[in-house]
This record gives C-alpha cells, structure tokens and sequence, in this order.
C-alpha cells in the first residue's frame, strides 16, 4: 500500500511539476532564441486569445476615453463607438498582438503585455483615425489629409533573439498554484526586483501537453 501511495506521488510530481516545468522550459528557450515552431507549440493561441479579450477591452475603452476627451458630444460619441467601433478594434489588436512574431518581438524588445494591448496599431485606421470617422459620421466633420495608415508587422518577418539582459529565470515568478485539475498558473514579473506580477500566465494539459491557454496582465 506504501509503495502504491508512493508511487502515485511521484506520478503526480511528473505530471504536476516536472511535464509543465519543461514545457515552460522549452517555450522559455523558443522566445528567447526567435523559434516561431516553438512558440507556436508552447501557446494554445485560441485559448489565450479568449483569456486576453478582457484585458484588452478595457484598455482601448479607456484609450477611446482620452482620445475624445473634450469632444462635444462625446458622451454620444463613446455611447456609439463601445457598440459599433470598440469590438472590431479589440479583435484587429488581438490580431496584431497574438502571433508568434508579435510575442517573441515584444519579449526581445523588453515590452509588457499591457503596454503593447495599449499601444498596438491596427491593420485599418488607427484609434485616432477611428476616432475621427465617427465624429465625421455624427457631427458632419470634414476628414484631415493624411499619411495612409501604417500596415501591421508581417508574420514572416524575422524574429529578433532575446537579450541575454532580458531572459526569464526563477526570480522573474512570484506566484504558482493550482487553477484547476488541469491547470496551473504562474504570476510573472519582468522584473525579478518587483514583488508582485505584472501577468498571470495559465498551463493546461491539452491532452498532448502542457501548452500556455492564458494570459492575463495587470492592466
């Protein structure tokens, strides 16, 4: 009986702590070394996706509120952006932010999730051009001349190496535990001096393996 009880330990060491650890371990050296095959099998894109929609709602909402900051009408022109413009930008963001490019490109660089959900620039007109059209629409304000919108970063661009200076360790996790029979999480700093994370990142067995289903920054 001993030695069963033992042995369904060690089972759950393996699969709890041991199969994530080295999951993590690979997607940590696939965005530290540009591996776009890597990336792609470490992340459940659709499932973390899902996981950053909120996140990233209220991010462009509060954008969408500086941006018409003293607009007249603007209680209108909010009203009218959050059912008809917020939605397709936060998924034309999702869009830009969820590829592996993106993410390797935004680690190297030294980024946090947060900062590129409330800087990104879409693939159509930007949060300003977005802006403007709808006061257009609703005031009969002529457009601007201006440059054409910036197109989004191509997914076959070359992914840049991580900085030695940048890479993760175990100083950059504050937090683990449990989030489900399935899952883990870990709350994650990019700086290992901080105290508490600036992102909760989600692993889950999806049946192959543990892959990242969410992720969740502090906004």
């Amino acid at each position: 009986m001993r030695l069963i009880s033992a042995l369904l330990v060690v089972l759950a060491g393996l699969f709890y702590v041991a199969w994530p650890a080295w999951s993590a371990y690979q997607l940590k050296l696939a965005l530290e070394s540009g591996d776009v095959a890597g990336v792609k099998r470490g992340i459940d894109f659709p499932s973390v996706r899902q996981s950053l929609r909120p996140a990233a709602t209220a991010a462009i909402e509060q954008n969408l509120k500086e941006a018409t900051k003293g607009t007249p009408g603007s209680d209108l022109l909010i009203e009218k952006m959050s059912k008809d413009t917020l939605p397709k930008l936060v998924e034309t963001s999702l869009d830009a932010i969820l590829t592996p490019q993106a993410i390797i490109r935004m680690h190297a660089e030294g980024k946090s999730l947060r900062e590129l959900i409330k800087s990104v620039k879409t693939g159509g007109p930007d949060l300003m051009g977005q802006v403007g059209g709808l006061v257009r629409d609703l005031f009969g304000k002529k457009p601007n001349a201006g440059s054409p919108p910036a197109s989004p970063p191509s997914d076959s661009a070359a992914a840049p190496i991580v900085p030695e200076s940048r890479r993760l360790g175990l100083g950059n996790i504050k937090s683990a535990g449990f989030d489900g029979p399935t899952s883990i999480y870990l709350g994650l700093a990019r700086d290992p001096a901080t105290t508490g994370p600036d992102l909760t990142a989600t692993m889950s067995f999806t049946g192959t393996g543990w892959r990242v289903t969410g992720l969740v920054p502090r906004i």
